[in-house]
């Protein structure tokens, strides 16, 4: 985050500012400003059968331009003025009217009420006449009088668990990226701002559904701040950097920008403004992969490497440590030296495949439910012979990991719609005693010798099916006591594959 600059953060030597995989640092290239010209209007039915989400929201820039060109290094506007309609049927102001209405959303978690004037951030997170600690139903009525009396910014948090479009593009993007996709809904009078300057520790797609907006795009002052882990405080407006854009977004119009953007953005005076935020890439770093994986890489190394377990210098307070920072001395060199080549040593350790493995776990306890699966819609019986093809009902459904001596199947067919992007205490403290009780996990266990067989029947989708003779024969030779008949009922009865005949 930034800081005053009395307690900035020293760059070390030597590359803290280097980058790897890309040559450029991100957002140092200029936005780029795209204008779409084909004749291509508000997706298709054909459209959302294909699954291409992403292109659709880019277009004309291709998932794979955006990728290579794009992702982690620099903003993109996208401007449709042929096709003002382009997310016509997602959200609109009057949908955001009947959810506070029809649904008990709470402040704070469900919906904020905000205004930013004078470079100041206000909060109205309640029904009376001051704040209170316990968490509160909106009033509908009271939410859209300040939003229209008193020039007070609606967000609601997580539309896609209520709104059924935003719930279909949302999950059909998680099947396409295979990582979480989540989204927030802004309502702004005309003429007002509801948030500060900052940045967000997700990329943001926002989808300009109604009204128009100004934007301002900010850099950080500091190559530390670029691609944070977290979200920033708010900024004054003397703190904010280099400008990278300065641009009005108009319906149907798109802008990407990576985490670490500082950005504010206020609705013109003619309308008021409603646009989507759909974001990606939360905790999705190398960074997070190696918390996930260095733990173990230090056991399994310091296991097998006995200069791990080596007795550390006797002397090392007494040329290490903070008040020896700025010495040089052979002793520095030589301790800094060792400790490169022990961490070299846990590195050929590392356990990425399982780490992989667990956040794909993760990802799949967490995202949406798939459109257009339902669990426990009414399957025929299951008919199954040597010939018959095994497919996945769809790719990207379910991870498999090794807990103990077991294989463990997670899929997220059983996912609630009102839980996602939910934290632990949002559970506890806001789903009734029923909803929490009626959720089934999406999880089998089976012994480990049913390992081999699951690999392959998670790699069969679409055309790549595998028949159960081939299932058979692998388990043949071997002193496997799987029965394959029934372990594939199990997945059938889970509504996780497809037998044809």
């Amino acid at each position: 985050m930034l800081q005053p600059p009395t307690k900035r953060r020293k760059l070390a030597k030597g590359g803290e500012n280097k980058t790897l995989g890309k040559p450029d640092l991100p957002l140092s290239k200029p936005t780029k400003c795209l204008q779409d010209q084909s004749d291509k209007g508000a997706i298709s039915s054909a459209e959302w059968q294909e699954g291409r989400m992403l292109d659709w929201m880019l277009r004309p820039c291709t998932t794979q331009q955006f990728i290579k060109q794009h992702l982690d290094q620099r903003p993109i506007h996208v401007s449709r003025q042929k096709h003002q309609h382009y997310f016509d049927g997602l959200l609109t102001k009057a949908d955001i009217q009947q959810l506070l209405k029809s649904q008990q959303l709470q402040y704070g978690t469900n919906v904020d009420v905000t205004s930013y004037t004078n470079g100041q951030r206000i909060n109205l997170n309640y029904n009376g006449s001051g704040n209170t600690d316990q968490l509160e139903t909106a009033d509908a009525s009271t939410v859209m009088r300040r939003f229209n009396k008193e020039s007070c910014s609606v967000r609601v948090l997580h539309p896609q668990r209520w709104v059924e479009p935003v719930y279909k593009l949302l999950s059909m993007l998680e099947d396409e990226l295979r990582s979480p996709v989540g989204c927030n809904a802004y309502l702004t009078p005309s003429s007002s701002q509801g948030f500060a300057p900052h940045w967000d520790d997700i990329d943001a797609f926002v989808l300009q559904v109604e009204g128009s907006k100004r934007w301002r795009l900010y850099a950080p002052d500091n190559n530390a701040d670029l691609l944070p882990h977290d979200s920033s405080r708010d900024f004054q407006e003397q703190e904010l950097g280099k400008l990278l854009l300065d641009v009005t977004l108009h319906p149907g119009d798109l802008l990407y920008m990576p985490r670490g953007c500082i950005h504010q953005a206020q609705a013109l005076p003619d309308a008021h403004s409603l646009h989507l935020t759909v974001s990606a890439n939360q905790h999705c770093s190398w960074t997070d992969l190696f918390e996930l994986s260095l733990p173990r890489a230090l056991q399994l190394a310091g296991a097998d490497c006995i200069g791990l377990r080596r007795s550390l210098p006797f002397d090392m307070s007494q040329y290490m440590g903070l008040i020896h920072q700025e010495e040089e001395s052979a002793q520095r060199n030589n301790f800094t030296t060792t400790a490169q080549q022990m961490l070299q040593q846990v590195s050929k350790h590392m356990p990425l495949d399982t780490a992989v493995d667990r956040m794909s776990v993760q990802f799949v306890q967490q995202r949406l439910p798939p459109y257009g699966l339902h669990r426990r819609e009414e399957r025929p019986d299951l008919e199954v012979s040597e010939s018959s093809k095994i497919t996945l009902v769809r790719p990207g459904i379910a991870a498999m990991t090794i807990e103990d001596d077991s294989v463990v199947l997670y899929h997220c067919l059983n996912n609630p719609r009102i839980l996602h992007a939910s934290r632990p205490n949002d559970v506890a403290n806001n789903e009734s005693e029923d909803e929490q009780t009626d959720i089934a996990p999406g999880r089998l266990e089976f012994d480990v010798d049913y390992g081999e067989v699951l690999e392959r029947i998670l790699l069969a989708h679409g055309s790549k099916g595998v028949s159960m003779g081939k299932l058979q024969r692998m388990l043949d030779g071997t002193d496997s006591t799987v029965d394959l008949f029934a372990f594939i009922g199990d997945l059938y009865s889970e509504g996780l594959i497809i037998v044809q005949a």
